[in-house]
């Protein structure tokens, strides 16, 4: 959402976009008054009110034009979000949700996260496991892992200190239930009468169970499943190591991503 959910109805609909901004709100509190922070990949800028005891800074490309995101607050950094043109160790928090899997190069951008915190500084960072193609042509990655946080964090001086999951398989099943039901939907405008009204027949039976049973009753059990291996995405939370050099970092992650 392009918004905080705040309502029951939006927390129904929206899970996991309530998770999201509850895990930003509680870091958020935990970061000291006239704390520096810089939301990257900010688009409408929803979290700002959660950072009004900081010094909010903004961060987007400001190129994609499309109904998911709508810039309605000007954008403190118009830039690429490997390019920010901030001094080294600036920074207290930086904050990125939902971005990685729009970026070709995300190891760069670790690289300048690093670049840009200060020694101790904070990153937020939630990313999906598994999505649908969304913010087209700007979708490169379908999900990072656990283990690809494992890896590459350390490479950039940042210590991982917690990886939270999203949701678990009942969410997961939801979501996939849901899509098929829209694609259903959309290909009805495309096809013939007779596989329009047996689609629509179809759709009547499943509606029930993907828009309110499923929502209700699936992801009851995922406190129960492994929600590890199978979830919706994830929540990080990780330290900028003080001992590392940050022009080193910068010209780690160019080598990178040139190899």
């Amino acid at each position: 959402m392009d918004k905080l959910v705040e309502t029951a109805r939006e927390k129904f609909w929206w899970p996991d976009a309530y998770q999201r901004d509850q895990f930003v709100r509680t870091e958020a509190a935990k970061l000291p008054p006239g704390s520096r922070v810089l939301d990257a990949g900010a688009g409408a800028s929803k979290y700002r009110p959660l950072f009004a005891h900081c010094q909010y800074e903004s961060q987007d490309f400001c190129q994609y034009q499309g109904p998911l995101v709508k810039y309605t607050r000007p954008i403190d950094h118009v830039c690429e979000i490997t390019r920010i043109p901030l001094p080294d160790q600036s920074i207290d928090a930086i904050l990125c949700t939902e971005v990685f899997e729009h970026v070709p190069q995300p190891m760069e951008v670790l690289g300048e996260f690093a670049r840009l915190l200060k020694p101790g500084g904070k990153l937020l960072l939630t990313t999906p496991l598994g999505c649908w193609l969304h913010m087209e042509p700007y979708h490169y990655y379908g999900g990072y892992t656990p283990y690809w946080f494992e890896h590459w964090l350390p490479k950039y001086g940042l210590r991982m200190e917690s990886i939270i999951p999203q949701g678990g398989p009942g969410r997961v099943a939801t979501v996939a239930l849901d899509r098929f039901y829209s694609q259903l939907r959309d290909r009805e405008a495309r096809s013939g009468f007779l596989a329009r009204l047996g689609s629509r027949v179809l759709r009547l039976f499943l509606k029930i169970p993907t828009h309110y049973l499923m929502p209700r009753l699936a992801a009851r059990f995922d406190p129960e499943l492994d929600g590890h291996r199978v979830a919706s995405g994830y929540l990080v939370v990780a330290t900028r190591i003080a001992s590392t050099d940050p022009a080193e970092l910068k010209s780690r992650a160019n080598w990178n991503t040139a190899s």
